[in-house]
């Protein structure tokens, strides 16, 4: 089992429901790593058993998000995704149901895939040409428009073992999604915090006072139009940021 069912989720939480599986299943990933202490995955959810009281599991996804918000407030936290994203509204016998089915999660799956399955699940783009993408130097900066949540940025990261999120990297992203997604791939990648994500679409970077647009980057890469970009490299791009290299995939 990949990611935790969303069938039996009704229409009118889809949003709250596909943010909380996808969350569940990225701090369960991260227990699985060693870099956070076993809670979903102890078995029997023991600590939580014997301390619960009249609290859900609802309650239980609430308080585990809320702790992780912390130091990420992407993903965790709706304020900060800019979304109503409430998880009173699932209901508790789902919520059940994903915890049972923890165990059967593929935790440990290579990242690459497990970051697919995860865009698959926010219903982002997945099938980019990430080969077409050019070498990336220590010394680098990449910024990744919006429209693919830190997918390019995941890759790069992954193939140039020099290269960090947090030094490299900077992720536009427009909607709580692309928001979600990009947090996500911080925690698979080991980022401190969250500071490299901002909320930002092509309407904000159409001004040229934005942060995102006064930052010199060696490298901008995104979507293409073809695929569903919003962004051309020669209307807008290439005036926007002179200097880099543009790589639409």
């Amino acid at each position: 089992m990949r990611s935790l069912d969303l069938s039996e989720v009704q229409a009118s939480v889809l949003a709250p429901g596909r943010w909380a599986a996808a969350l569940l299943h990225a701090l369960a990933r991260e227990e699985a790593a060693g870099r956070r202490p076993p809670r979903l995955t102890e078995p029997g959810l023991a600590t939580w058993t014997r301390f619960r009281g009249r609290l859900t599991s609802t309650d239980l996804l609430a308080l585990l998000f809320e702790d992780a918000a912390v130091i990420h407030p992407i993903p965790f936290s709706p304020a900060a995704l800019g979304e109503a994203l409430g998880l009173q509204e699932l209901s508790r016998l789902i919520v059940d149901g994903w915890l049972e089915a923890i165990p059967k999660l593929a935790l440990q799956a290579p990242s690459p895939d497990y970051i697919f399955e995860q865009a698959q699940l926010l219903g982002l783009p997945r099938r980019l040409a990430r080969s077409e993408l050019h070498v990336v130097k220590a010394h680098q900066k990449v910024l990744e428009l919006p429209g693919t949540g830190g997918q390019l940025a995941h890759h790069l990261v992954l193939t140039y073992p020099e290269l960090t999120l947090q030094e490299n990297c900077v992720i536009a992203a427009s909607s709580w999604q692309e928001l979600t997604l990009a947090g996500i791939v911080g925690l698979d990648l080991g980022a401190p915090h969250t500071n490299f994500i901002f909320r930002a679409g092509v309407e904000e970077l159409r001004n040229p006072e934005h942060p995102l647009r006064q930052r010199p980057f060696d490298f901008v890469v995104g979507l293409h139009p073809d695929k569903g970009g919003l962004l051309r490299a020669e209307d807008q791009l290439s005036i926007w940021y002179p200097t880099a290299r543009l790589i639409l995939v």
